[in-house]
């Protein structure tokens, strides 16, 4: 049983610098461009028997792309889903942290994990409905491939790496449309671009 782990493609909000959140951002061109190749790059190397999506609107247009490709059906679970910004969606995230220092978990700490913006969630709620959604998949046979966020990708791979939130949340990246695979509690690649 393995997961693959597919961030979604860019977006004109990624090239731009901008938190999105929950908004319903399409894939830019480059972005479709990359779940194609990500699809095609799949077909080749690995037998996926599912795939499962954030059901927010980026993500789901890279599952669908990559379903065309290896024809799978796409299923779509909440729980996939980025973090809730929520007041700060579409703000840009270079100054972020300046401006909201309550956020910044390398400054704040444990605190920050907590600490959840108006109308969004904290870290730690992100990580409990994450962890719920990948203990799911993990227990289903085969390959399941899942279209997911950074953020989600970063806390079960630092997880699995033995590093706590703060660490996975603030040392970990991985470019769009990248994936990582898990067998296990083994991290068996990470951060693979195939349209590189």
């Amino acid at each position: 049983m393995s997961t693959l782990l597919i961030r979604h493609g860019e977006t004109r909000w990624n090239a731009a610098g901008r938190i999105q959140g929950w908004a319903p951002v399409p894939l830019s061109d480059r972005g479709r461009e990359q779940a194609a190749q990500v699809g095609s790059a799949l077909v080749a190397d690995e037998d996926v028997d599912r795939i499962v999506s954030s059901d927010l609107r980026r993500t789901h247009e890279t599952a669908t792309v990559i379903a065309e490709a290896v024809g799978a059906d796409v299923e779509t679970d909440s729980r996939l889903r980025e973090r809730d910004f929520g007041v700060f969606q579409g703000v840009a995230s270079a100054t972020f942290f300046e401006r909201h220092p309550a956020f910044d978990l390398l400054e704040a700490g444990e605190d920050a994990l907590a600490t959840a913006p108006e109308s969004g969630e904290s870290w730690l709620a992100v990580r409990e409905r994450v962890r719920a959604a990948a203990a799911d998949v993990a227990d289903r046979p085969g390959t399941t491939a899942v279209v997911t966020h950074v953020n989600p990708i970063r806390l079960l791979v630092g997880e699995r790496r033995g590093l706590d939130p703060i660490r996975s949340l603030t040392e970990l990246s991985f470019e769009n449309c990248s994936v990582s695979e898990i067998t296990g509690d083994e991290v068996v690649r990470e951060d693979d671009v195939p349209w590189a």
